[in-house]
């Protein structure tokens, strides 16, 4: 150990700019290493930070003696190396994020280690309470029992606490303790073990049932208590007893936590086409170049896709590397986790959020240790801490699902891209159909195409019917879907419904005085959910009662218009009572394991029709699917967004591609109020590249991506006259900067939607040529705003925005 002092920069995990320098204890100079997390004193609290450089001396501007020591190092190994610390430089630069926060997404939640200051009453406080006024009476009331400084600030809102608990200390009238807490404790089963020393007398009198566990003991050593119960049945009563007389001795030893113990295998081992050799040898061949190589599998629905990823994933587990395969959300990480498990046992970890916290840190810990050769996940797996990485898979390119919406707002697509090219190594983008962006990238040559152009099974795409529901106000099916789910029915085989809106209807409106009901918290109606007899808001949650009468006329005409999956689903039950229907969309879904068993029966055939929403339109493959019927293809064209067209493409034509999957043909059926709409002749036809070409044109026309870089600046606060105040501000500094000829900053205005979750909110649109002149427009746009806006106002920046609304 050397006896020269050493330093450290240490980003803490707040929303702070910048890093803090460290001085590092003699007992802990060999364990400060860049990449670890270390417990360090900040203010008055103690948090997790991370140690992003190790020096010989502080900066030039700061006193060494001032310098507070970190307490204690909490990783054996380093979570991120340099090249990985530079790509996270990256993310903190480009999406305009504390560097704190953007290091925490390494970790899942749970393993921050933090601080808590806890006040008690003394004696002498107790006595005091009697005669004390105002705050001081308020805190020593609240220590009576022990509570948190946090308790104190938030139950005296905007009276000073910090000074009158300092006053009310050195009286003598309360006491503090720092108590530390935060990360995850390990699981423990226990185990039984046959006491070696038993002598003959513990052996007396025992009955049939601790006889039996003495013979099982002799056969079994050291069985879990799980396995010895499920072997002999529950015998928890003679285990106790047999502890009590020194027979048998219990140890707690570790045991993981398993997302995948209920993961059936899949076998893939199919002989790959033309198309899809083609793609395994290229990318095998990048591989093993060690070199930054990205593609676009761009392959049509039911061409075999996930074959080439796996594929390609066993060329790089060859090599000596390790593999991540990215899904957009939680729901599909199952399809491709049994097909990894089933290629590569036991050599499999999941990382995304709908884990427990415990699994997460198990399957986390499995990745640090090289346990784990491939990491399958949404978005948050990008972080994991592999180690040798060779290949990532980001599966459903497309999906507006990778865009982070809070915190950190990246794109887990583009970050990908940026973490392959700063390791080094290959990249698989795929999707039937890619985002504009993408698909630009690969006409231009700054990503490789490989195509899949045909269905692996002797079916073809599914035949596609538009049908127009101009004029057919109340109609939900029309007859044409209607008859094709009668067929489908006599013939034995499933239907799939797609509404990307769930709930029973839009709202609910009074005809008298045409009041619609809205929330109270945001600026939108509520939508109506009959089963659970309530009106939701989609955004913020909340919930209200169904009413009986208009709240503003008290008249009893009420109507609800517009559907949901919800009323799909009870259409289809009058209309086919004997089809066994099934709903899959947030609502069925929020249980752990739901989605899983919903999937489970439609590939086992024990439903016949399934409703739901985006979330069966993606990645899933359902053979015994012949007809698809997209009930308003219109949904998401008319929101006034620039995606609008691109994502109803995407939607449509990624439900439609469930149909005719297995041995039998499929059919589609799209209902739209806009036939002539080159989004649904494309889809019709199924023809990608008609659509792009023709969605292109208003993107180069209007300086929209691809041709163009956008950025949003939100601005959000709980009074109206406050954030509508910032933003005149903002509007000021943006007049005043002088602009390059590419950047315009439209607005700011109100948002869409004005009011969300009881925060008001305006928005400023930057658009620019280039990520350089964004950037550097938008940071000096920042630094001026952030020294003029009103406190109560908090401003985000979203670059590369999913939506503009």
């Amino acid at each position: 150990m050397t006896d020269n002092p050493l330093f450290v920069d240490i980003a803490v995990n707040l929303p702070v700019d910048g890093t803090y320098t460290y001085a590092v204890p003699p007992e802990l100079r060999n364990d400060a290493r860049i990449g670890v997390r270390a417990l360090v004193p900040f203010g008055k609290r103690t948090i997790t930070g991370f140690i992003t450089a190790v020096k010989d001396s502080p900066p030039a501007d700061v006193i060494q003696t001032k310098l507070k020591p970190i307490i204690d190092i909490l990783d054996a190994r380093p979570l991120y190396d340099e090249k990985k610390l530079k790509f996270f430089t990256w993310m903190t630069s480009y999406y305009f994020a504390p560097p704190g926060e953007v290091l925490s997404l390494i970790c899942p939640a749970g393993l921050d280690v933090k601080s808590t200051r806890r006040i008690r009453l003394t004696p002498q406080g107790a006595a005091a309470l009697i005669t004390t006024e105002g705050a001081e009476k308020e805190i020593l009331a609240l220590a009576k029992n022990g509570t948190t400084v946090c308790s104190c600030v938030r139950r005296l809102k905007n009276r000073p606490v910090y000074s009158v608990i300092e006053r009310l200390k050195k009286k003598g009238f309360l006491t503090e303790e720092l108590i530390i807490k935060g990360g995850i404790k390990p699981k423990t089963i226990a185990h039984v073990k046959l006491n070696a020393a038993t002598g003959a007398h513990s052996l007396k009198k025992i009955g049939h049932i601790q006889a039996k566990i003495i013979s099982y003991l002799k056969i079994e050593s050291s069985p879990s208590i799980v396995d010895l119960k499920k072997n002999l049945g529950n015998c928890s009563g003679a285990i106790k007893k047999l502890v009590e007389k020194g027979v048998i001795s219990l140890e707690e030893r570790p045991a993981a936590r398993d997302p995948l113990s209920d993961i059936v295998p899949r076998d893939a081992s199919f002989t790959p086409n033309r198309d899809q050799q083609k793609a395994d040898t290229e990318i095998a061949q990048a591989v093993k170049k060690n070199t930054f190589s990205p593609f676009l599998l761009y392959g049509i629905t039911g061409s075999g896709k996930t074959l080439v990823y796996l594929n390609a994933i066993e060329e790089t587990i060859a090599a000596g590397k390790k593999a991540l395969y990215l899904v957009p959300e939680i729901s599909l990480t199952p399809w491709p986790a049994a097909y990894l498990a089933g290629r590569f046992p036991g050599r499999v970890a999941v990382s995304h959020s709908g884990l427990t916290p415990g699994e997460r840190h198990d399957e986390w810990m499995r990745i640090i240790k090289n346990e784990a050769d491939v990491v399958v996940g949404a978005r948050s797996a990008l972080f994991s801490p592999i180690q040798n990485l060779g290949l990532i898979i980001v599966d459903e390119e497309h999906e507006s699902s990778y865009k982070q919406e809070e915190g950190v707002r990246y794109n887990a697509r583009d970050a990908a891209l940026m973490l392959g090219f700063t390791l080094g190594i290959t990249v698989v983008l795929g999707s039937a159909t890619p985002s504009l962006e993408s698909f630009q990238n690969a006409r231009t040559g700054k990503i490789k195409l490989l195509a899949l152009k045909n269905r692996v099974n002797v079916q073809g795409l599914p035949a596609v019917d538009l049908v127009d529901m101009r004029g057919k106000k109340n109609d939900v099916f029309s007859e044409t879907l209607k008859s094709l789910v009668e067929h489908t029915l006599k013939d034995g085989n499933q239907t799939l419904l797609f509404l990307n809106r769930r709930g029973f209807s839009n709202f609910i409106i009074c005809k008298d005085c045409g009041y619609a009901l809205t929330c109270p918290n945001c600026s939108v109606t509520m939508t109506m959910h009959k089963r659970e007899g309530c009106l939701k808001c989609h955004y913020c949650g909340g919930t209200l009662p169904l009413p009986n009468a208009c709240p503003q006329c008290k008249g009893f005409n009420l109507r609800h218009p517009g559907m949901g999956t919800e009323k799909i689903e009870e259409e289809i039950r009058a209309s086919f009572p004997k089809a066994r229907t099934g709903r899959m969309d947030s609502d069925t879904t929020r249980k752990k394991g739901a989605a899983k068993k919903i999937i489970a029966a439609v590939e086992g055939k024990k439903l016949d029709v399934l409703i739901g929403t985006q979330m069966v339109s993606k990645g899933h493959h359902f053979p015994g699917i012949t007809l698809v019927g997209v009930i308003s293809g219109d949904t998401s064209l008319n929101v006034p967004d620039f995606r609008g067209a691109e994502r109803t493409f995407q939607l449509i034509t990624q439900a439609a591609g469930r149909a005719g999957r297995g041995e039998h043909p499929g059919r589609v059926v799209i209902q739209t109020l806009n036939p002539e709409h080159y989004c649904f002749t494309n889809s019709a036809a199924h023809d990608y590249e008609g659509f792009f070409e023709a969605e292109i044109l208003h993107r180069r026309e209007l300086g929209y991506p691809p041709f163009g870089r956008l950025c949003c600046i939100r601005m959000e606060g709980r009074k109206e006259n406050e954030v509508s105040r910032c933003a005149a501000i903002l509007k000021g500094i943006a007049d005043k900067m002088k602009k390059p000829p590419d950047v315009a900053a439209l607005g700011p205005s109100p948002s869409l939607i004005q009011k969300l979750k009881g925060r008001y909110r305006f928005l400023l649109l930057v658009k620019a040529g280039g990520a350089g002149t964004m950037h550097s427009f938008v940071s000096d746009l920042k630094k001026e705003l952030d020294l003029k806006k009103p406190a109560s106002v908090s401003v985000t920046i979203d670059m590369d925005p999913s939506s503009v609304v």
